[in-house]
This record gives C-alpha cells, sequence and structure tokens, in this order.
C-alpha cells in the first residue's frame, strides 16, 4: 500500500501544542487532520505533543543523546521499574532530520510505535529545513493537562539543541 505524502506549509504553523487532548489539537492546528487521520490507534486515548521547527544545519530538533520518554522520576531519579510498557506512544516526523533508535531510523510520515524503554536520539539537520514532530503519550502515561483555556496548550516556541563546540553562528 501507498502512502500520500501529506505537504504542509510548516512556518505557517504555531510552534505546536504541549500535553493537549486530540480535539484541542485540532481546534488548534487544524492543518494535522490529514495526519491525525492515519493514526492507527484511538485518538482520544492519547496526550498529543507537537513540536514546529525552524532549523539550521548542526541544529538539533529533539536531545541528541540517547534518551527515553516518559519514564516516571522519583526526587529527580528515573524509575524504570514504574514503566508501563504495555501502553504505547506513537511518533510521527514530517521529514528529516530523523529520529534515530537502537535499532535504526524511524521513517518521515509514517507512525512509528514505541514505549517507554525504547532509547533513541535526535539526530542534526543538514541543511536549512521545517520540521513537523508529533508524539502521542497513552494518557495512562501522560495526562491530559488541565487547562482554563484551550490556548494554554499553545507552545510559545520550540527549541532546538546544539553542538558547543562544533556550532557556529
Amino acid at each position: 500500500m501507498t502512502t500520500q505524502r501529506i505537504d504542509i506549509d510548516w512556518s505557517q504553523s504555531h510552534p505546536g501544542v504541549h500535553h493537549c487532548p486530540a480535539e484541542a489539537m485540532l481546534e488548534l492546528m487544524p492543518e494535522l487532520a490529514p495526519i491525525l487521520a492515519t493514526f492507527p490507534d484511538d485518538p482520544s486515548q492519547f496526550t498529543w505533543d507537537v513540536k514546529v521547527h525552524m532549523l539550521m544545519p548542526q541544529q538539533f530538533p529533539c536531545i541528541p543523546h540517547w534518551h527515553t520518554d516518559n519514564v516516571p522520576r522519583a526526587n529527580g531519579i528515573q524509575r524504570f521499574d514504574l514503566c508501563r510498557l504495555d501502553l504505547p506512544m506513537y511518533l510521527w516526523l514530517s521529514n528529516a532530520p530523523l529520529t534515530q533508535f537502537k535499532h535504526g531510523f524511524v521513517q518521515a510520515q509514517k507512525w512509528h510505535r514505541f514505549n517507554q524503554a525504547d532509547e533513541h536520539r535526535g539526530v542534526a539537520a543538514d541543511d536549512n529545513k521545517w520540521r513537523c514532530f508529533i508524539r502521542a503519550s497513552h494518557r495512562d502515561l501522560l495526562p491530559i493537562k488541565a487547562v482554563k483555556n484551550p490556548t494554554e496548550y499553545l507552545r510559545r516556541h520550540s527549541q532546538v539543541y546544539v553542538d558547543a563546540d562544533t556550532y557556529q553562528w
């Protein structure tokens, strides 16, 4: 089965949403509707994070070292014994740079299922580009943020990471 490429002008989008329910995500970022239509699970059972980045060469859109997502913490220490590996997370990327998992790179424009034990890392951009990252975390792993107004889900910015030894402006 061939999947249709979803082309969105990310330069016209908000920087994203944070700990948001699906319905509020679509209200705030309606351009995500064709992507959500391809989601392989029940969107209402997930907490949604979206990050839209404007990247320059050598900038990382996410943590460049091996890490895991949504691992419970106690006093700042990750508690892997409290993980729920039966509950899924999913990620979707618009384009490169692609996220690298221990088993390889994810494919752009495809949902990738993973869990709290799956180590992954960001990869630096090799040219100027816009990139969208979407992560859906099961609500039992990451609850929806309580807000008074749905606009509180909007991100105000999306940070990038750089290698201080090699990055130049």
